[in-house]
């Protein structure tokens, strides 16, 4: 099945991952309109890199583990619209260093670089990874796409994601705050993220406001949840109406990947509806 699902996606089927935390350069700014990643790393034989946002990881092919050697970058790597003009530019180190896939939709704006080596010995190889981010602090400036560019206009039964000034609450009581760079929300409630690690658009409910529907909302894409305030609990269903399978979330999740329902399957992007205590 995890075979069927890689190749339905387009994306490789991973093995044993490592993730490696890349230094941040002394002018990191997730705002600015430029931004790279230098990926460093010490390869014998074959490995696989892989960039999401700002997680660089390492699957080893081939020969020894691989190991980071100095990766850095400027910003986390933008997705969506307001991800352009993205490169590939190889630097150092023998063998063949290539670009198998860069970062769209259907694998989740994940960048995917194959180096081989077949000669003797391992050795450092150096590439690195440019683009350009239209991001800012109200939204995509190409359109409410939010970062996962899909359309976050919302409506219908599920309330709204409309993008609010950054620390103004909107109707849903939600703002942005500019110094963590994520969306809170005022008083008790929850708020459902479009990306892992509480990044990306986000929609959020307050205590008694369940949700029977997230009508509009793109529920498939939600990934982390965090409480706020005196909320204590949050019951989410993987069908309308409160029905299907469930998963009590009692503390903040940053990845509902790990999180399992009833039925033990993954909650990451199963969210259909929910109640908040």
């Amino acid at each position: 099945m995890r075979l069927l699902i890689a190749a339905l996606c387009g994306l490789p089927l991973l093995a044993d991952l490592v993730e490696v935390q890349p230094r941040r350069t002394r002018d990191y700014d997730e705002r600015a309109n430029q931004g790279w990643c230098s990926i460093r790393v010490w390869v014998d034989e074959e490995v696989n890199i892989f960039l999401e946002g700002e997680r660089v990881m390492f699957e080893t092919v081939r020969g020894a583990p691989a190991r980071d050697v100095g990766t850095e970058c400027s910003q986390p790597m933008p997705r969506g619209n307001a991800l352009s003009d993205f490169q590939f530019k190889g630097i150092d180190g023998r063998g063949e260093v290539r670009l198998i896939e860069d970062p769209q939709q259907r694998n989740r704006y994940r960048a995917w670089v194959r180096i081989r080596d077949t000669k003797k010995g391992a050795e450092e190889h150096h590439f690195r990874l440019n683009w350009k981010n239209t991001w800012t602090q109200y939204g995509n400036t190409r359109g409410n796409t939010g970062s996962s560019g899909r359309d976050t206009r919302g409506g219908g039964r599920g309330g709204s994601v409309t993008q609010s000034i950054s620390g103004r609450a909107d109707a849903s009581g939600r703002y942005f705050d500019e110094r963590d760079r994520t969306w809170r929300l005022e008083g008790d409630g929850v708020c459902f993220y479009t990306d892992r690690d509480f990044r990306g658009d986000a929609f959020c409910s307050r205590v008694g406001e369940d949700r029977a529907t997230m009508g509009r909302v793109l529920s498939s894409s939600y990934q982390s949840m965090r409480l706020f305030g005196r909320a204590r609990e949050v019951e989410a269903f993987d069908q309308e109406d409160y029905r299907g399978a469930s998963a009590r979330l009692t503390r903040e999740e940053r990845d509902l990947g790990a999180v399992r329902t009833s039925r033990g399957d993954s909650m990451a992007g199963r969210v259909q509806s929910f109640r908040v205590r």
